[in-house]
């Protein structure tokens, strides 16, 4: 993986340097602009000091290109329960521990579990509906839905393929700000809110959801992300129903593998037509998607 690390500019052109240091240490890297993660799987003693080693390779090659790491903002999460918990320096100072962060707008937990991403993306989307509520006269379905699709919905549907949560409770949590959103057009208030969903021809976050890991795998599937397709998904060779594209879905004991993205969607995926699985666009998919989907919409939780 080679990441830009410096740029170098010229009286007539722009030269990018490209640095690469994932060739000097053994653990596995993430970049992202200038956030850098680090990660492997200690298992043995042995492996923690190879992590350990790693940690100075980074922080001598910092040193040796000038481009050094704010330490105080650098942490270590453990994961898993059988983690040994070790302690990891950079540069002579112990890093801090933290069982969440986050990262890429996502908050991240040790435990794997997303109640704390859920709790912060509905109280970010009630602050904006009390705004809409406190300042916008017009309550009409045109102006409320406009300002509900535009500002509120997409924190509420952000990097959702990674955090899905598929506990009840954290569902109805989210659920609750777009049936909080209907309640604001005025003249349907006091109806029932599968009511006002099917009035406003909204669907319920549950099922945009699934649409959305349903347009995300259809995309790996058809190497439309840069990505290797064998890393999320594997074909169900054995399978003799169904499209040409079913998937195999693995069993898992625990609910954190259960309910990763690229295990919860297989069920979806495989229960879609001949007919959705061959479109040639990710538009021509979406509107397939979205006839299939329609009957379970608007249900209530």
């Amino acid at each position: 993986m080679w990441s830009p690390t410096g740029i170098c500019f010229g009286a007539s052109s722009l030269h990018y340097i490209y640095i690469n240091i994932d060739d000097q240490i053994n653990s596995r890297l993430l970049k992202f602009a200038d956030d850098t993660k680090i990660y492997f799987e200690v298992n043995s003693p042995e492996n923690i000091e190879r992590l350990r080693e790693d940690l100075c390779k980074l922080v001598s090659w910092s040193k040796e290109w000038q481009m050094l790491f704010n330490v105080e903002k650098c942490k270590v999460m453990h994961l898993r329960y059988d983690n040994p918990r070790a302690s990891y320096f950079m540069d002579g100072n112990r890093l801090q521990v933290v069982s969440e962060e986050r990262d890429l707008g996502v908050i991240m937990s040790e435990d794997l579990k997303w109640e704390k991403q859920c709790v912060a993306a509905v109280k970010q989307g009630n602050k904006i509906l009390g705004m809409i509520k406190r300042n916008f006269t017009d309550k009409s379905e045109e102006t409320i839905m406009s300002l509900y699709k535009s500002l509120v919905r997409p924190h509420l549907e952000f990097c959702t393929p990674v955090w899905s949560p598929h506990l009840v409770k954290d569902s109805k949590l989210i659920e609750g700000v777009q049936c909080r959103a209907t309640k604001l057009v005025q003249g349907i208030e006091h109806w029932k809110y599968e009511n006002r969903l099917a009035y406003l021809r909204l669907p319920r976050f549950d099922m945009r959801r699934v649409r959305c890991d349903l347009i995300d795998t259809f995309k790996i599937m058809n190497s439309i992300y840069d990505v290797h397709r064998e890393l999320f998904f594997h074909l169900d060779k054995g399978g003799r129903r169904g499209h040409e594209k079913k998937l195999f879905k693995k069993r898992f004991r625990l609910d954190v593998r259960k309910y990763i993205f690229s295990n919860r969607v297989v069920d979806r995926w495989n229960q879609l037509s001949e007919k959705c699985i061959k479109c040639s666009t990710v538009n021509t998919f979406e509107k397939h998607i979205s006839i299939e989907l329609e009957p379970d919409s608007y249900s209530t939780l």
